[in-house]
Formats: structure tokens, C-alpha cells, sequence
């Protein structure tokens, strides 16, 4: 303690800060923990109920759609002496608290700057999209997106078996972490990542199924659980999310639209990954947060069925990049902006009311992001003082 003390040089009124943010962060979610939305009655409620009948015999079930991972906690707070609510909603509270320290941390280690990195904490903890997601809805992303957020504190430690480690963790919470895979696929480009350290996503995905394929589930149900995720809510190309579908109408072609959509972000993926694996150029903490960013942007804005959450792993990026660039101090105001919008137009009429501002307004908005994360990302990779220069006898093979 005295050490991390000594390395951010607190004084007083930085501990007031702390002090009183953390104040207004509990005092925010301590008002929400009582609303009862209809997620809660449809899916988590109903599922701890069981699990509370049935005990660890409830994996055996096909009644949950989500990672065993996920269903681990629900298991453990229905063996806890309190109110079902209370201990899911207490627990995802309190890593909203944990991301907002490991936020601050990132920042600090991007920037070297001690007081953005004591903003970036507070933020954190405002931001409306973090407390609605946990407090107010009693949804779980906060889980997947720590993992991610402690995968950038090692990668920035250059410690990336470990933070392979915690990608792998993210992944066996949450298939949205894989929006931004392909930052990890230009870190292996650049040697920055072995090939072997990918193996922890496969094999921490299969760790955690384990229990449940013990419990009497069959194998083939848990590895595909995603793939049935996917395959459900394909009534409409976006579910309240503010991407091109929005524009271009999401209710026309579905079935063919859904599938071409698919293959078109592959394609897109394909080209720009292949256009920046052939500079070599330097991988510094910031270019890292800017690529994650970037693809946390892409992916979902052509992607088909995707829901009014999956925005949410932007929103906490684009507070990095803006803390990284002052000059970019709009981009998480709009993302974070348009994401509560598609989340309010959701929980406050239980999905059938369009937000005040036109979803095609926000995808444009959104699109807009798109193309200044990306022109950044360009302009650092074209700077000569970013680049190296090729390795004289070729390029040795990637570890």
C-alpha cells in the first residue's frame, strides 16, 4: 500500500476526491438496487429460484442460455441468506467499483498523469451506462468487461500470457468480448503476443463447462451455447442498437441481410487487418487503446441482432482514448449519449418506444466515431516516427 501510495504522490484533496466519488458511486446504486426490470422476472430470478430447488442438478438443465460461468454465481447466491436481488445486484455493484480502480490504473500507466487517471476512476462510476447495466437493468457485463479491462493492465505490464489469461476469462463470461479480437491479431502480428497465449481462450471456455458437463448437461449443448445465443432474437437486424441496420432499415430481408451482414464485417475485418499487418510500426500502450477502440466500434455497427448493450465495452474505452487525447473529449460523450439512449428506450418502456432522437440520427453519430477512431489509428501507423524499419534477411516466423 505504501508503495502504490508513493507512486501516485496522494495528497489530501486527492483523497477527498476518491473519498467522495466512491460516496456518490454507492449513493447512485444503493437508489437503483430496488427497481425490479423485466429481465430480472424473465430470466435471472426464475433461474435462481431453481438452482435454489434443484442445487448444482439445475446445470444438468437446458433452461439457461448462458455461460456456465455466469450461472456458477447465480448458484452461489442462491445459497446466500439474503434476497436474491440483493446478493446478484451486490456483487456486480462492487466490480463496477474494482473495474473503476483498474480504469484509473490503465490511465496512469497510458498516460503517466495522476490526475487523469483519479478522473477516469470517478468517471467510471457515474457513467450512466455502467451503473444502469448492473444497479437499475441486473445485467452482468461488468464481469466481462473487468476481465478485458485487466487483459490492457498486463498487456501494458508486457506481461501477455497473463493478460491472455484474463482475455480468456472474458471470453468464458461473454462471446461480446471477441468485438475486439482483432487488436489481439495485430499484437501477434507485431510479435507483441505468442501464438501460444490464444490457447487460454479455448481452454479457459472449456475449464469453465466442465462443471456444468458433470452436472449431466451434454458436452456438444455447452460448446455451441453461444452459437444458440446467436441463433435467438433474430426477429429484428438491430435489437434497439444504434448500428447501420438502423440505417438502411431493420426490418426488411432478415434472413438475408443477417447472413450477408455477417460475412460483410468478416470481409471488412479481413481487409483492415490485412492493410496494417504490412507496416510495422511501434505498439505503445495508447495505439493499443486506440485499436481496441476502434473494433469495439466496428464490429457491432455491421453485425446483425445486435442489442442496446453491446455498446457498453466502447463507452469505458472511450473514456481512455479521450483521457489519452484531450482533444477528443466528444467521443465518450456521444457514445456514452447515444448507448444510455438505446438502453432508456428499453428499460423505461420495456422496448416498444423509440428514444427521443431517431435511432438513424444515433447510427450516424455512430458511424461518425467510427471514422475518426479509424483516422487516428491511420495517422499514428502512416507517422515515420511511428515506424520500424523492416528487419534486414526477412522477418522471422511469429512466436
Amino acid at each position: 500500500m505504501k508503495k502504490l501510495l508513493d507512486k501516485y504522490q496522494w495528497d489530501r484533496a486527492d483523497i477527498l476526491y476518491l473519498l467522495v466519488m466512491t460516496v456518490i458511486g454507492l449513493a447512485v446504486r444503493g437508489i437503483l438496487r430496488v427497481v425490479t426490470t423485466v429481465d430480472w422476472e424473465m430470466y435471472w430470478d426464475p433461474w435462481i429460484s431453481d438452482l435454489k430447488e434443484m442445487g448444482f442438478s439445475y446445470l444438468a438443465t437446458d433452461r439457461y442460455d448462458y455461460a456456465p460461468s455466469f450461472v456458477y454465481i447465480l448458484w452461489v447466491i442462491s445459497r446466500l441468506p439474503v434476497n436474491p436481488m440483493t446478493g446478484y445486484k451486490a456483487i456486480h455493484m462492487t466490480l463496477d467499483f474494482v473495474a473503476a480502480a483498474v480504469m484509473g490504473r490503465i490511465v496512469f500507466e497510458t498516460t503517466g498523469d495522476k490526475i487523469k487517471s483519479f478522473c477516469t476512476y470517478g468517471l467510471m462510476l457515474i457513467i450512466p451506462t455502467i451503473w444502469a447495466d448492473s444497479a437499475l437493468w441486473a445485467q452482468c457485463d461488468i464481469i466481462f468487461m473487468l476481465f478485458v479491462m485487466l487483459c490492457f493492465y498486463y498487456l501494458f505490464q508486457e506481461r501477455p500470457n497473463r493478460a491472455m489469461f484474463f482475455y480468456g476469462l472474458a471470453f468464458a463470461f461473454k462471446l461480446q468480448s471477441l468485438f475486439i479480437f482483432p487488436f489481439l491479431v495485430i499484437l501477434w502480428v507485431n510479435k507483441k503476443v505468442k501464438i501460444q497465449h490464444f490457447l487460454w481462450i479455448p481452454g479457459l471456455y472449456f475449464l469453465s463447462i466442465i462443471p456444468a458437463w458433470a452436472a449431466g448437461r451434454p458436452l456438444m449443448d455447452l460448446i455451441n451455447i453461444y452459437m444458440a445465443q446467436g441463433a435467438q432474437d433474430v426477429w429484428s437486424l438491430s435489437i434497439k442498437w444504434a448500428n447501420i441496420y438502423q440505417i438502411i432499415g431493420n426490418e426488411y430481408f432478415l434472413l438475408e441481410y443477417a447472413e450477408a451482414g455477417t460475412w460483410l464485417i468478416l470481409g471488412i475485418l479481413m481487409c483492415i487487418l490485412f492493410a496494417m499487418a504490412q507496416k510495422r510500426y511501434r505498439i505503445t500502450n495508447g495505439f493499443i487503446v486506440q485499436m481496441a477502440l476502434f473494433f469495439a466500434i466496428l464490429t457491432p455497427y455491421f453485425l446483425p441482432h445486435m442489442h442496446e448493450r453491446y455498446g457498453c465495452l466502447a463507452d469505458i474505452l472511450a473514456v481512455i482514448y479521450a483521457m489519452m487525447n484531450g482533444k477528443r473529449f466528444f467521443v465518450p460523450v456521444i457514445q456514452i449519449l447515444m448507448s444510455f439512449t438505446c438502453y432508456m428506450a428499453y428499460l423505461s418502456h420495456l422496448g416498444w418506444a423509440e428514444p427521443s432522437i431517431f435511432y438513424g440520427v444515433w447510427a450516424l453519430a455512430e458511424l461518425g466515431l467510427l471514422v475518426i477512431a479509424g483516422l487516428d489509428m491511420w495517422r499514428y501507423m502512416a507517422d515515420p516516427a511511428n515506424q520500424i524499419p523492416p528487419e534486414k534477411g526477412g522477418s522471422k516466423e511469429h512466436g
